[in-house]
């Protein structure tokens, strides 16, 4: 564009494909490419529009002002840091809910000491390694690409996913059986033991009528710390009630 310094924006083009790159994040090998065989083939008003708007000249150099991909950058940058304070935030309220809910099963149905200030670090630390387990699992269901969980299965995706209970959190329960009941928590521990100890289509599933049904999709064994049981010894012998899981699956799953 005849400047006096190198732009922050290089285009770079060829026959079948533009290159949108920032010469500030080059090193991360992230960039913009638009495939024109695409674009073109679609056919589309609304996807021309996106394309000659981002790499237009006034887009990424103007004359004056701050350019429209500069924006979008700023702005980006903005929503990044308001979700993960989000999340800060819903994290450290899910915890707390698990954990008084844990210390509630213990003293309410166990009858089991609960004033006691190791308890109270081991079960913190057992809270947050559920937690991860459940942002593990929102990660993956939403990577496909990685090839791990077999959301193409409808079996797992209605039978065992985490997208199903995201779908319970809209419900509302109404009656004592359904608030206090432990649909969830068991749905839940189902899926971790699935995880960890891996299941091929070859295995026995859970008993259905009066016959046995089998695993129609595959999942690795994924022996982490993350998903060993021994390291959630107290939240193993504790039930979260429906309510509360509720709770926690909409403050991980919806933001302000």
């Amino acid at each position: 564009f005849g400047l006096s310094e190198p732009p922050r924006w290089i285009i770079l083009v060829n026959l079948s494909q533009i290159l949108l790159i920032d010469r500030s994040k080059w090193n991360e090998k992230r960039l913009l490419r638009f495939d024109l065989s695409e674009i073109f083939g679609r056919r589309e008003p609304s996807t021309l529009q996106v394309a000659s708007a981002m790499l237009h000249r006034d887009s990424i150099c103007p004359e004056d002002g701050l350019s429209l991909l500069d924006n979008l950058d700023e702005n980006s940058h903005k929503h990044a840091f308001a979700v993960s304070e989000d999340l800060k935030y819903a994290l450290r309220q899910s915890i707390e809910l698990l954990g008084n809910e844990a210390v509630y099963y213990l003293k309410k149905t166990s009858r089991e000491k609960v004033y006691d200030r190791k308890l109270a670090d081991l079960l913190t630390r057992e809270c947050l390694r559920y937690m991860y387990r459940l942002l593990f699992l929102f990660y993956i269901e939403a990577r496909p690409e990685l090839g791990y969980a077999p959301v193409k299965s409808d079996s797992y995706l209605r039978g065992y996913s985490l997208e199903t209970l995201r779908d319970i959190e809209m419900i509302q329960l109404s009656t004592e059986e359904s608030r206090n009941g432990f649909f969830i928590h068991e749905s839940l521990s189902l899926l971790f033991e699935l995880i960890y100890e891996g299941v091929n289509a070859d295995e026995r599933g859970l008993p259905l009528g009066s016959g046995v049904c089998h695993y129609i999709f595959s999942m690795p064994p994924l022996k982490s710390h993350l998903f060993d049981p021994d390291r959630t010894q107290i939240i193993n012998r504790v039930k979260f009630r429906n309510v509360v899981l509720q709770e926690v699956i909409k403050k991980m799953s919806l933001s302000k």
